[in-house]
């Protein structure tokens, strides 16, 4: 932790997990093969084919595909990258009492991969309550926070837990993320998902909490509150490293920012539409809060590979010995707008003999010369 943070805030000591995977064949119990409970990416063999995350894994469950039917029983104990075959599905006759067998698509083969899920697939193919931060907003506050390992975090809107997961990989075990959800159930679905990711490997550095920010935290300032199961109740006033808001109105909780953020640390909000980033600027003015970036996030993917030559200038037609080209364009996949990441810096408070550092002003524009 930075600074003095030992002396105004008590973190639970965190024994640093072993890894929830190995390299090897097995390290100690902990293995890289699926397991019971585990989160699967599967995806076609064939080229262009669709995937999918499915689990937990039950040796009792099954999946169903356009390609025919996976068995969770035969993933379980396989490595990732192995490919494993569907089924031929089961159709009931009504009335005949009779099971006729139903071949898979004879137009692909019904071969699929399986791996792990990387953090980007967990979020945006897993279950949702809500919709999330995306990867590419959640990896941008990440780096705007320039949160690192034992640093202590506060978000408010906890929702599917996106950037809760991020935050959290980020900060590590010696870390701690405090995520803060108004909503019973969402907070108990992010909870659950942040325990199926890497076996629950990012869970214990994260404390989850109920109820509105303000509620939230007089509690946990409270000695004879009511009881916590992160064991914050009657501790020191948490002063974090960095804060993430998520919310429709985050100007509202400033005063908080104020008092909790680090001097010279960072508070990110996550804004969808420019007229809050407008009230938020305005709103930050009496406060020593400075706003050092606003930004929007673009990802665009490409497609680029190789593909066969079958006709035109350049076409030989010799099949023997096909021209290869190269592919190069952006995919057609939809790129829209998310939200506005607003960065705010925390300022030394002036004393109450000074004034406060004035905003330094804008030069006018010079003015252009009326044509005569």
């Amino acid at each position: 932790m930075r600074g003095t943070a030992a002396t105004t805030m008590r973190i639970r000591s965190h024994v640093a997990p072993k890894r929830w995977y190995s390299s090897s064949d097995s390290n100690n119990g902990y293995s890289r093969a699926f397991q019971e409970g585990d989160m699967v990416i599967v995806r076609e063999c064939s080229r262009g084919g669709k995937q999918a995350m499915i689990g937990p894994l039950d040796s009792t469950q099954t999946y169903h595909t356009r390609r025919g039917v996976l068995h969770h029983r035969d993933i379980i104990g396989r490595e990732p990258r192995d490919r494993v075959a569907s089924k031929r599905r089961e159709e009931r006759r009504e009335g005949a009492g009779e099971t006729k067998a139903v071949e898979p698509n004879s137009s692909s083969n019904s071969l699929f991969f399986v791996h792990h899920p990387t953090l980007e697939e967990f979020v945006l193919l897993g279950k949702r309550k809500c919709t999330p931060i995306y990867p590419k907003d959640a990896a941008a506050i990440v780096s705007m926070l320039d949160v690192g390992p034992g640093d202590n975090v506060l978000e408010a809107g906890t929702g599917n837990g996106s950037l809760t997961l991020h935050l959290a990989r980020a900060v590590g075990s010696a870390g701690r993320v405090y995520t803060v959800e108004r909503n019973p159930d969402t907070s108990a679905h992010a909870k659950m998902l942040a325990g199926r990711f890497q076996r629950g490997r990012l869970l214990g550095s994260v404390a989850f909490h109920v109820g509105e920010l303000s509620e939230v935290f007089s509690k946990i300032d409270g000695i004879n509150g009511p009881s916590s199961q992160n064991g914050l109740v009657g501790e020191p006033l948490p002063v974090f490293d960095a804060i993430a808001l998520d919310m429709p109105a985050p100007w509202t909780q400033l005063p908080l920012v104020a008092q909790r953020l680090r001097t010279d640390r960072f508070c990110v909000c996550y804004l969808p539409n420019m007229s809050q980033v407008i009230d938020l600027v305005r709103e930050c003015r009496p406060w020593p809060l400075r706003v050092e970036d606003v930004l929007e996030v673009q990802w665009r993917s490409w497609d680029v590979r190789t593909t066969v030559v079958r006709s035109g200038n350049n076409f030989s037609g010799d099949p023997e010995n096909p021209d290869v080209a190269m592919v190069c364009r952006p995919t057609h996949t939809p790129a829209g707008h998310t939200a506005f990441l607003v960065k705010l810096r925390k300022c030394a408070a002036p004393r109450s003999d000074q004034a406060a550092e004035p905003e330094p002003e804008q030069e006018p524009e010079p003015e252009t010369p009326a044509a005569s």
